[in-house]
This record gives structure tokens, sequence and C-alpha cells, in this order.
């Protein structure tokens, strides 16, 4: 299967005009409709014997990647949080978006019974769920680890690549930037992926926040004293 490259622009159109970038947000805005329309192509291919037919939301993720296609199917619930065949699991998760607001437009609608549908988008975020990415839980709340210089972070999976959404490629070590400290104008949060010290720089916006210590690898965590350079178990992670 052919696997559509196109950027997913999660910006608003506003946005875009305003950074010179609406080639950009039209181009997504075409791949999500051939999506949607994907979606919909694979429902009627895949319905037979009244069920589903397993790696029909695989296919779909495969060909345009998980962030296009959860964004078309958080696009769809929301457009109809009032019926009662979508789970309410599934209308949670629709909820759940980093996506401006204004980009949940009618046209990404998936016209298909809403009982397959959320069959589709139960498939869909099983996908997800085999990643076993960091999230929300395993960040540590303290006001202790707001600040972020020389702590290792959790990146938003929506940050990295399909190929690169795992856990290992998460874990990112903060080691300068203005938006490491919360109250600073500045945004940008310098250091390294641990997982092949790449050096990079992200808003901190692209964070959930510090790890917290008991879900910490020990590989991570010995990787990070090394880029440090502080004795082992010196390293705060609060």
């Amino acid at each position: 299967m052919e696997r559509n490259n196109k950027i997913f622009y999660r910006y608003s159109l506003n946005n875009a005009r305003h950074l010179g970038e609406v080639s950009l947000w039209r181009e997504s805005h075409v791949a999500n409709i051939e999506c949607k329309q994907a979606i919909e192509e694979a429902i009627a291919r895949d319905f037979n014997d009244n069920i589903l037919d397993d790696n029909c939301a695989k296919s779909v993720i495969d060909k345009f990647g998980f962030e296009r296609t959860n964004f078309v199917l958080r696009c769809t619930i929301r457009k109809a949080m009032h019926d009662g065949r979508y789970s309410e699991l599934n209308k949670t998760w629709a909820k759940q978006s980093r996506v401006a607001d204004s980009n949940f437009r009618n046209k990404y609608a998936v016209n298909a019974h809403p009982t397959l549908l959320n069959g589709f988008v139960d498939e869909a975020r099983q996908e997800w769920d085999k990643l076993g990415l960091f999230n929300s839980v395993h960040i540590n709340t303290s006001d202790e680890a707001k600040n972020y210089e020389g702590k290792i972070l959790v990146l938003y999976p929506d940050v990295l690549k399909d190929e690169y959404k795992t856990p290992n490629d998460q874990l990112f070590l903060a080691t300068s930037g203005f938006g490491c400290e919360p109250n600073k104008i500045g945004r940008s949060v310098s250091g390294y992926f641990l997982s092949d010290e790449e050096f990079a720089t992200f808003d901190r916006s692209s964070f959930y926040g510090v790890i917290d210590e008991k879900y910490l690898p020990q590989w991570a965590e010995e990787k990070a004293n090394q880029l440090l350079n502080v004795p082992t178990d010196d390293i705060s992670m609060t």
C-alpha cells in the first residue's frame, strides 16, 4: 500500500495565513478529505457477516498515519456527540486533541453508520494502545518539576513521525532554553533525544512534562547521566 506522506497541518487556517503557510494547510485539508473517503471505503469493503473484518482501521492508518486518521475520526464524533450509538469512551477520546478547533470541519465527517464507525474507532484506539506510549499518567506534577532544565521530559507523540512513535523516542533530556522555566516569555526547550543523543529544540507545549521517576527506564537515567556528565544517581527527576 502506498503511503500518503502529505504533511498533517495542526494549526488553524488563520495561523497559516499569518505564517505564510496556507499552501501547507490546503495540502493537509485535501489529505484529510482523502482520509475520510478512505475510511468510508474501508468500512464498506470490510463489513461482512455483520462485523468489521480485522485490520479495517489498520489499513487506513498504514496509509494515512495515526495523526490524520485519529483527527478525522475525532472530527466525526465531535460533530455527533448527541448520538448514543457512539460509546462514551469514544466520545471522551474524541475530545482529546491538540489541533485547532477551527480545523474541525464538516467536510471531514465520515459518512458511515455510527455503529460501524464506533467499531472502527475501537480498533483505531487499540492500534494506538499497542504502541505503549507514555502519557499524562506518567508525569511528575509537583511544582519543582515545572522547571525542565536538566530533567527528562516526555514528548507528545504527535510531535514524532509514526516510525518514531515509541516510548524510547518520547524521552528527551532538556539542557537549555528559556522555555525550561514556566514563567519566562521564551518557549524554546533544547536538549537531546535519549534514544540516539540527537540534539533538537521544541516549544515547551510539545511536552507532557517531566517523567515520574517510578516510570523512568534505567537505560534512560544512565544515558542522561552521561550527557550531563554527572555521577550515577545524581541527576534529579523531580
